[in-house]
């Protein structure tokens, strides 16, 4: 089978040319954007003429400073107090970012309420200690995580990781101070958005450390907001969907798709899994191995396109990861309502075939027509359609419509069948889907059924074009008809005009020789054609010769019988046996 069709843009998706540089909260993701620079004594980011000229400007992400939290943790001897410190590094500050918090007063900001002035500890490492002490017996439960921030001026300090911006409390100290237990079998995720700092931590029960197992937080500069479900787009490398495929599919529903969630086991763990496709419903959901999910889209009911939400549920809380990556439904090939194709008993006769939705909003592997025969068979043409000039044109080979079930070509012969395109949808890596085929009909019968050519002979003109004679030869057209020499496999000539009883062909070697000549068609049918020596019995051509032979007979016939009336009735014209002189002159090269 071959790849027909060129992939369009899938493809498939317009961006916005409006860049909204308010919408990254950190340095980093600001200056990813060339448009957009960052304010360090603002904490904002903006157009490059929105902000006063200032050194506190960053335009590129190389300049911008690194600023994150270590978090440390202590306990007493009787494990009766623990001492978090959190302490605040900056690095990579190219522009005395660091020298103008020295001389602002900063305040250390926790849970939206506690509120304690920041004091140096040591200037030459640019560390800052942010303690707090909590005794275990006031730790209700293993863990206690707090939001905490830096405030100067009255603005709040963005730490590079959203994560940074929170800490836990564990009870236990090898929750606290072993990596492994703290984060065994859990997903964490931090991400700004809307002016939110958001943190996401699920766990499984494989996780002794965590008794709240879904733990998602919600906070901003003044207040924090109590959501139970989390909406994560691509933010996150720890709950992400990695991988959809295929990308596209009918709209009629049907296509199996394989997505991947990056740790899907732990998320789905005594939840409820539901996916959406462009917010149509995928059904038959299954799970195998630790990320992949299968299921079937449906009838689309309303977006063409859009991403694939996997959603994961109790009656605690919830999570919905949306993907970046784009599906698209295709809308079915339709074909024009005036359309009458027609094609030869045997088939393999190129038509053109008119509709929409060849080429967009999704591309098309392969098409082939076909047919209906009245007792009930399909008949699909032996080869595919080629790729179409436009989203609204195509030309397609027609399928044999002879065989066993029918009383021979006779009978087929003169009708009107029903016919419709057979398609597939491409995928973007080029291979083809699994999806089950489109069948794409014509509302009413409009396929045509020629009677096979019949070849009669060959014939030189005088311009050297070969002419082959025949019957029903004006249902091919020049592309499906191939004639060669018979004893060379290189073309003869180039069909350059097709008639009912003649195709003319201009050589493309000599032909003078040529005594016999093989023409092969688009249906793979071969015919051995005999140069012309005499009149063909069949051929309904009549030469100059013998027209002129009858009309001198007819003539010889009628000055005989005038004869026979004049010495009958004494009377007759005067010159009703001359014959006319043009005929009488043209004998001369009458030759047959």
């Amino acid at each position: 089978m071959v790849l027909m069709f060129p992939t369009h843009s899938i493809a498939l998706e317009t961006m916005s040319n409006i860049i909204r540089c308010s919408d990254s909260m950190t340095c980093t993701k600001c200056t990813l954007t060339p448009e957009c620079v960052w304010s360090l004594m603002q904490q904002e980011c903006g157009h490059k003429n929105q902000f006063n000229s200032s050194s506190l400007i960053i335009p590129t992400i190389s300049e911008c400073p690194q600023i994150s939290v270590v978090t440390s943790y202590r306990y007493n001897d009787f494990k009766t107090r623990i001492h978090v410190t959190n302490n605040l590094k900056i690095t990579n500050d190219l522009v005395g970012f660091t020298y103008y918090l020295l001389r602002t007063k900063m305040y250390y900001v926790l849970q939206n309420t506690i509120e304690k002035e920041v004091s140096i500890y040591d200037k030459t490492l640019i560390w800052f200690p942010l303690q707090k002490e909590k005794a275990t017996f006031d730790v209700e439960m293993p863990t206690v995580t707090y939001f905490m921030f830096i405030k100067f001026n009255s603005i709040m300090l963005r730490f590079d990781k959203v994560e940074d911006h929170y800490f836990t409390f564990y009870k236990h100290e090898e929750c606290a101070t072993n990596e492994a237990n703290k984060y065994k079998s859990c997903a964490t995720c931090g991400w700004n958005k809307n002016g939110n700092s958001n943190y996401l931590k699920w766990c499984s029960s494989e996780n002794t450390c965590e008794v709240n197992k879904n733990l998602y937080m919600k906070n901003n500069a003044t207040h924090q907001l109590n959501e139970n479900v989390a909406f994560v787009t691509n933010d996150c490398a720890e709950i992400n969907v990695t991988a959809v495929d295929p990308l596209s599919g009918p709209q009629t529903g049907g296509t199996t798709l394989t997505i991947i969630v990056k740790n899907h086991r732990i998320f789905a763990e005594n939840r409820t899994l539901k996916v959406t496709v462009a917010g149509t419903l995928c059904t038959n959901l299954k799970t195998s191995g630790l990320e992949t999910i299968t299921c079937t889209t449906s009838q689309v009911v309303g977006a063409l396109s859009g991403p694939v939400l996997v959603e994961y549920s109790s009656l605690e809380s919830g999570l919905k990861i949306e993907s970046s990556q784009i599906f698209h439904f295709c809308p079915n090939p339709v074909l024009d309502e005036d359309q009458q194709l027609g094609g030869v008993v045997s088939g393999g006769t190129s038509v053109p075939v008119r509709g929409s939705h060849f080429v967009e909003p999704c591309v098309v592997s392969s098409a082939r027509l076909y047919v209906d025969l009245v007792d009930g068979v399909r008949r699909y043409a032996e080869s595919y359609c080629d790729p179409p000039i436009n989203d609204t044109y195509m030309v397609c080979r027609t399928p044999r419509v002879n065989g066993t079930s029918w009383n021979g070509n006779s009978s087929v012969v003169g009708r009107l069948l029903n016919f419709g395109l057979e398609i597939t949808f491409l995928k973007e890596d080029l291979s083809f889907n699994h999806s089950l085929p489109i069948a794409v009909r014509s509302s009413s019968p409009r396929f045509y059924v020629h009677p096979d050519p019949v070849f009669l002979d060959f014939e030189i003109d005088v311009s050297g074009s070969v002419v082959v004679n025949g019957l029903n030869l004006e249902n091919f057209q020049p592309e499906d008809i191939v004639i060669q020499s018979a004893d060379s496999p290189s073309s003869l000539c180039e069909v350059v005009t097709v008639t009912r009883h003649s195709w003319v062909c201009e050589p493309t070697m000599s032909v003078n020789g040529s005594q016999v000549v093989s023409v092969t068609l688009a249906n793979s049918s071969v015919f051995t054609v005999i140069r012309r020596t005499s009149h063909h019995p069949d051929d309904p051509y009549i030469p100059l010769g013998w027209f002129l032979v009858i009309i001198f007979t007819v003539l010889a016939f009628f000055c005989a019988f005038a004869f026979f009336l004049t010495r009958k009735y004494r009377y007759a014209t005067k010159n009703i046996c001359k014959p006319p002189k043009a005929y009488i002159r043209s004998r001369s090269y009458t030759t047959m």
